[in-house]
């Protein structure tokens, strides 16, 4: 289990916007899905009296859980490739930190920025 506390967006100063395809891009890890979210509209905070100007208020967490079943043990007894651990994980249903990320950017809870700054680029 992996867990990261990003901010969220301040309810008070909250408009949407077009965000730039190249960070889409960072987000999602596959510039291939950057013309398919170039049109999207996200929402980001203003900056106000009730976020100190900042955009953002309160927190929630981002999360990665990895369950390690019979079939992954084997696996992972195989490789000995971080690449192939990743792959793996993915194969079998595990969520990444900047796919749960994504989620929320899409649901309006959260930025772009904030989840590459907590997530990592």
């Amino acid at each position: 289990l992996a867990q990261r506390l990003v901010r969220k967006i301040c309810a008070e100063c909250r408009e949407s916007y077009r965000p730039d395809p190249a960070v889409l891009a960072l987000l999602s890890g596959r510039p291939a899905l950057v013309g398919s979210h170039s049109g999207a509209h996200l929402q980001r905070g203003r900056g106000c009296a009730s976020c100190r100007q900042t955009g953002y208020r309160g927190r929630m967490g981002i999360y990665e859980l990895f369950l390690v079943t019979d079939e992954v043990r084997h696996a992972l007894a195989r490789t000995d490739s971080l690449t192939d651990y990743r792959r793996i994980a993915e194969e079998q249903g595990m969520v990444t930190l900047k796919q749960d990320g994504w989620r929320k950017v899409q649901a309006g809870i959260t930025t772009v920025e904030e989840v590459l700054r907590v997530a990592g680029e």
